[in-house]
């Protein structure tokens, strides 16, 4: 988890960022530039062109990375659960190279989730070796729409086992339809949904106790303001030193 230093930082960038009346709110890259500025790292300028490695940042020293992600949710309660994409995952395209020769959507679930998980677990293995990780963690930053309240969470990421899960299609309550989301389960509990249509896998988590929470006052600059600040401190920079 954060340092106290980081939380320190992570609220002066939050108030910073949402002062900014050219951002609506803090999600993509702004996220990314936030953590950056936390975790005091270098950040690469997005005109050179954005990865699409698992790690949206990475501490080479210490070979951390962290797969960031922002979501906005109605409730911030500790011990609630949300679910967000992970992955696009075309598994049915792509059944050969992932060893699934003949699969369908019409497949067992079972065979399907093992398929799912090869998917996501390549992910993992080819990004740590790619960017060179071996401290994996996921990292994400619940916000309500207001903008006024934030959680930051952070939790371990590594290949899934995936003898551990048990797969069965969801079941449309009105309808009585099923085959729209597939459902990995452990232990009775949903851990993954991977809809067939979006070819999308969802993940779960819970925000955890130990969940960083940070509440603002949302105070806004007006844009003569922002544009008249931030070229001042562009001069500024540009200034040669003595």
């Amino acid at each position: 988890m954060l340092t106290g230093q980081e939380i320190k930082r992570l609220r002066e960038a939050i108030i910073a960022t949402v002062a900014s009346p050219v951002i609506g709110s803090i999600e993509d890259y702004a996220w990314e530039a936030i953590f950056h500025y936390v975790k005091d790292i270098p950040l690469l300028d997005p005109a050179l062109g954005r990865s699409k490695l698992l790690y949206d940042a990475v501490n080479n020293v210490t070979k951390t990375g962290w797969s960031l992600k922002s979501l906005q949710l109605n409730s911030l309660a500790i011990g609630s659960t949300f679910f967000f994409v992970i992955q696009r995952a075309d598994i049915i395209r792509k059944a050969e190279l992932l060893g699934f020769p003949g699969l369908t959507e019409l497949s067992s679930p079972e065979e399907l989730g093992s398929a799912i998980i090869k998917h996501w677990n390549e992910k993992i293995i080819t990004s740590q070796s790619s960017q060179d990780v071996v401290n994996s963690y996921e990292s994400i930053l619940l916000k309500t729409i207001k903008g006024n309240e934030y959680i930051y969470c952070e939790y371990p990421l590594y290949p899934l086992e995936p003898s551990t899960f048990t797969w069965a299609w969801t079941v449309d309550k009105k309808t009585g339809i099923s085959g729209v989301g597939l459902q990995g389960s452990v232990a009775g509990k949903v851990e993954l949904v991977w809809y067939k249509n979006q070819k999308q896998l969802f993940s779960a988590r819970t925000i955890p106790l130990q969940a960083v929470r940070i509440n603002i006052e949302r105070i806004r600059l007006n844009p003569k303001n922002y544009v008249r600040t931030i070229l001042i401190a562009l001069q500024a920079q540009n200034e040669p030193r003595e």
